[in-house]
């Protein structure tokens, strides 16, 4: 039976897909990776230079975090914290020592190898690339994909708005609707690239929400439905 999307895909625009665009973390990988890094490993390091307790620590790293708050660049800048905390070690160090805890989500290396024989797959990501390289190398995605583009360190904004969205597009050389994106957010990753001209799906792994995609093998079945 044909996916219920499928009409909005078809329907939203005259030209073929020719590239797909992936958001990294929740619809790629999981969020277990950049959890421990930003709350456990930060609030360790934290705890060891003040001589307090974990939880105190953790307690007062978020506080900071709150302060900055993510409007800023800084927010997203492991260098910055660890300045700011006066911490020892590197933000390299400490992204080693938690990277076996990148999770890969069950579908995605079939599903991007299925989409990879017919188009072209980018990630367009709102994490920082010190980040992203870590998990696309840990993950074993770098072979899938031909570029990954990070909204904080390749084009210095924080949050995936309008002007990112035009100008990944003109980085890859292709028209708004000749992509095709999917994510986690309904903001960012769903309404935000429609707004550009962008084909776009939300990704809701728990299925919470009715019109949204449960998992990636369900944008392979629109876009080989789509193909014929």
């Amino acid at each position: 039976m044909a996916c219920p999307l499928r009409g909005h895909l078809l329907n939203s625009s005259p030209m073929a897909p020719k590239v797909i665009s992936f958001d990294l973390d929740g619809t790629l990988v999981d969020h277990t990776f950049a959890d421990l890094v930003w709350h456990e490993g930060m609030a360790r390091l934290y705890a060891q230079k003040e001589g307090i307790g974990l939880e105190e620590a953790k307690k007062r790293v978020l506080e900071a975090y709150d302060e900055v708050g993510d409007e800023a660049l800084e927010w997203y800048d492991l260098g910055f914290w660890f300045r700011r905390f006066g911490l020892q070690g590197s933000p390299q160090d400490l992204l080693r020592q938690y990277a076996e805890a990148v999770r890969v989500y069950p579908e995605v290396h079939e599903v991007l190898r299925r989409l990879g024989r017919r188009y072209r797959l980018v990630v367009l990501s709102n994490a920082s690339r010190e980040f992203m390289e870590v998990e696309l190398e840990r993950g074993g995605l770098r072979g899938y994909l031909s570029v990954a583009l990070s909204a904080v360190s390749d084009f210095g904004m924080v949050k995936k708005e309008p002007g990112f969205y035009r100008r990944a597009c003109e980085f890859l050389g292709v028209y708004p609707q000749e992509v095709v994106h999917v994510g986690d957010h309904e903001k960012f990753d769903k309404k935000v690239p429609q707004e550009v001209g962008i084909r776009s799906f939300l990704l809701r792994r728990n299925g919470s929400r009715k019109g949204s995609l449960r998992d990636l093998w369900q944008l392979c079945q629109i876009l080989e439905e789509v193909q014929g």
